[in-house]
């Protein structure tokens, strides 16, 4: 009579096993890690969207027409501090500004965004 063959996995078996669930785990990692770099970037984008927005808006309700040239100071929102250059330039109509607002995390160099947009001189005093 013969043996009964015992049953359960060969080591062979259990060490395919084990690669093909470091494969996927690692896939699975690798795609988190991904989505949270896009997650982060898409966060300062926003934020500093907000912070072009907010200067664009203190320069349209200022009551005295921009000055030409450029500008910058720095702003503290969402826990971080940011950059905002403005520059300010004539146009072909007198009475339209041109001000290109760029946007970067504080002691960067590179521009998270950039905002354009034109002032009218319409119901403000001249300097």
């Amino acid at each position: 009579m013969s043996s009964p063959r015992a049953s359960g996995f060969t080591l062979l078996e259990v060490l395919v096993a084990l690669v093909v669930l470091a494969v996927a785990l690692a896939a699975i990692i690798a795609g988190g890690a991904r989505y949270a770099d896009a997650a982060e970037r898409l966060r300062q984008k926003t934020v500093a969207l907000w912070v072009a927005h907010n200067r664009l808006t203190e320069i349209e309700l200022a009551p005295a027409w921009p000055d030409l040239g450029k500008s910058d100071d720095d702003v503290d929102m969402s826990g971080r501090t940011w950059t905002w250059h403005v520059e300010v330039k004539k146009t072909s109509d007198p009475q339209l500004r041109r001000a290109d607002l760029f946007v970067t995390l504080k002691n960067s160099d590179a521009s998270v965004v950039k905002l354009s947009a034109f002032i009218s001189q319409t119901g403000r005093s001249n300097q």
